[in-house]
């Protein structure tokens, strides 16, 4: 009977109702910061009180993360990824209702990516690269396709990968054409550009997605 009533009285705590969902931004740009997602990607941990067990999400591969079930109560965060967060590494946040805000960060590298041919099962895209961790030196650069959204330079299921080191060029900012052949015809793919800094971590930065559809 005493073993049936403390189970009770634990198992009567409210569970937790509150979401909280946010978006890893570029300071200047105020655009998103993609990652690897699941795979080697952003981490958010969050910090109860004084607790040092964070909750830790994950974020998305375009830089956004949600959990729908978190308690009430004062929180600290700390975010790691192909970036240096703005302000203190730990930041403070009062949940006390559904909350979604933001983290300011500065990217290692930022990129952007564009189609400039498609002909037949052959594509050549243009990659854009800004290094910004001054610190830091570009020592790769990628461009990864698949047959599924979001590939990343662990994942790319149907496509493939086009790495470059570029480690003793000593780069900073510019453009970089990448030839993919052998394409499947009639097949819809999915193109980012990636590039990683000798970063501690060893986080890739990503552009945004582009979609191609072989003839």
């Amino acid at each position: 009977i005493l073993l049936s009533l403390v189970s009770c009285e634990i198992d009567n705590y409210d569970a937790p109702q509150l979401t909280i969902s946010g978006k890893i931004l570029d300071s200047e740009l105020n655009e998103l910061v993609g990652s690897s997602g699941i795979n080697a990607g952003t981490v958010v941990r969050l910090y109860e009180d004084n607790s040092t067990q964070p909750l830790i999400y994950n974020t998305l591969p375009e830089g956004t993360f949600i959990n729908s079930k978190v308690f009430a109560g004062n929180y600290s965060y700390i975010a790691e990824g192909p970036f240096t967060m703005v302000g203190e590494s730990s930041q403070n946040l009062i949940i006390d209702r559904d909350l979604e805000f933001e983290i300011k960060v500065i990217p290692n590298v930022r990129l952007g990516i564009a189609l400039d041919e498609l002909t037949g099962t052959t594509a050549k895209v243009i990659l854009q690269y800004e290094k910004v961790a001054a610190e830091q030196e570009l020592v790769n650069l990628s461009v990864i396709w698949s047959e599924f959204r979001n590939p990343n330079v662990y994942t790319f299921s149907g496509g493939g990968i086009i790495q470059e080191d570029v480690s003793s060029l000593n780069l900073t900012s510019g453009e970089k054409q990448f030839i993919i052949e052998d394409l499947k015809p009639n097949t819809k793919y999915y193109i980012r550009g990636s590039g990683v800094t000798n970063n501690p971590g060893n986080y890739y930065n990503y552009s945004s997605q582009i979609e191609i559809q072989t003839q």
